[in-house]
């Protein structure tokens, strides 16, 4: 396993905190091992790690930011930005500075407001037999569906949630947008202190410090069935896989494929 910083020609992504590239995983545990480390270390941030297919990822992302006005400057006092920032005196037009992150967040926060998880479910997302099949898989050998190159991003937020603002995702019509990933991530939190670590082109990824207890995974499998709009009989197999263990991935695209 190799941790190296991230640099700029490794990604597209502005330097608004700093991140770094994991490569050579033996394992999930390790994963697990390195987002717990880090999280010690920045206790007053959050760790996001990038998941499934990430140069699909960071592509959804960047349309995400831009489509949803996400790095918008406007109404904003930029007088307290680094200098490189501007040039002759006006800001460049987009965020390349740690200083520039608290636009990001606000954005993000201020679209978020009023979208809870009711309002996620009513989006109607739907999961089909294949689909279950496959996030069963996922949540088994998580490992297996993880691109090659992890990307692990310290944002300068306090909730798990607030993650999101450091790799918004959610691009296309039919997939749940950066702000409901947003509310079911809170959701999940709030609930059943499961914490939002990873993000990726279709899946979130939560983690929890002990497993869920057997009442809590009853009223888990019943939210399930609500987001995805389908009976808690769908999910007779997550029972068991949720008990099992103390993360869980699920999809907030419209089709997960293998």
């Amino acid at each position: 396993m190799q941790i190296q910083p991230l640099t700029s020609n490794q990604s597209s992504e502005e330097n608004l905190f700093d991140s770094f590239v994991i490569e050579n995983l033996k394992s999930f545990d390790e994963l697990i091992e390195i987002y717990k480390t880090y999280k010690q270390n920045n206790s007053d941030k959050t760790i996001i790690l990038t998941l499934d297919d990430l140069g699909q990822a960071e592509y959804t992302s960047g349309h995400s930011i831009n489509s949803n006005d996400l790095d918008e400057t406007e109404g904003y006092d930029l007088s307290g930005l680094d200098k490189s920032c501007f040039e002759d005196g006006e800001h460049l037009g987009y965020l390349s500075t740690p200083s520039e992150f608290f636009i990001r967040k606000e954005n993000l926060l201020k679209q978020a407001k009023g979208i809870d998880f009711a309002s996620v479910c009513e989006r109607k997302l739907t999961i089909d037999e294949a689909e279950i099949l496959i996030l069963e898989k996922v949540n088994r050998t998580p490992l297996d569906y993880l691109d090659e190159q992890v990307i692990l991003k310290i944002v300068p937020v306090e909730k798990p949630y607030e993650g999101i603002c450091g790799f918004p995702n959610g691009y296309f019509e039919s997939d749940l947008n950066p702000f409901e990933n947003y509310a079911l991530a809170k959701h999940l939190f709030e609930k059943y202190n499961f914490e939002l670590f990873g993000i990726g082109a279709s899946l979130l990824g939560f983690f929890r410090n002990e497993k869920l207890e057997e009442n809590k995974t009853k009223e888990l499998i019943s939210d399930l069935s609500k987001l995805y709009n389908t009976n808690e009989t769908a999910f007779d197999k997550f029972f068991e896989i949720i008990k099992s263990n103390n993360y869980l991935f699920l999809k907030y695209c419209e089709y997960l494929e293998e």
